[in-house]
Order: C-alpha cells, then structure tokens, then sequence
C-alpha cells in the first residue's frame, strides 16, 4: 500500500504538519501549488487507494466534496483542473491527517465533545 508520505513531497508534507497546529496565511493556496507539483500518477495513484477503502465515499461527503465531484474523480478526472483542485486537496489533507496521526493531537475544547467529527 502506498504512504502518502513516501510520495508526497517532503516540503509539502512538512507544510502540511505545520499549518496544523499554526497560523499559516494563504495556506490552501500554497498547499494546492504545491499539490500541483505532484506527478499525475501518483496523484492519481493516491486518490485510487482513498477510494479503495471502505467508507471513502462518506468520508468524501463528510469533506463537503459535492457527489458530481466524486464521481467525476472516481471516473479518472484530471485532479489538478482548477474544479477540482479543492476535491484533490481536501482527499489529500485528510489521508496525510490519518497517516502522520495528526488528527490526534488536535485538541478538541469540552464544549465540542458532542459535535460529530
């Protein structure tokens, strides 16, 4: 199976940590430039093996990616086009959250303990 990291970029993996847990100005903007610096195929590659996972469509939904979007992306879809850029993106952002374990040092106040996540 392939690791987003090992593919990724090493800046923009890097990036990516860091915007988490600081405040980064433009950094969907620099996140997506440098996204588009990733070969298609392994792009393409990685957005595969989202898909190949059990609940990845809900996932996708629960990133507020609209279904003409996922289907236009599961249907081999240029990834970088300037639609769906942000679709790529948000795939992206939350399978390097679950490799690199980030989402697990996000701190959640008590007061959002209830709210789905």
């Amino acid at each position: 199976m392939l690791k987003m990291i090992d593919v990724l970029e090493q800046q923009l993996v890097q990036n990516f940590s860091d915007s988490l847990f600081t405040q980064i100005d433009a950094i969907d903007e620099l996140f997506h430039e440098q996204l588009k610096t990733v070969a298609d195929i392994d792009l393409q590659n990685l957005i595969s093996q989202f898909f190949s996972t059990e609940n990845a469509v809900e996932v996708a939904h629960a990133l507020d990616i609209q279904a003409d979007d996922i289907e236009a992306i599961q249907a081999g879809a240029n990834l970088k086009d300037e639609n769906l850029v942000n679709a790529t993106a948000k795939i992206i952002a939350y399978c390097l959250a679950v490799e690199t374990a980030a989402l697990e040092q996000v701190e959640v106040f008590d007061s959002l303990q209830d709210y789905p996540m």
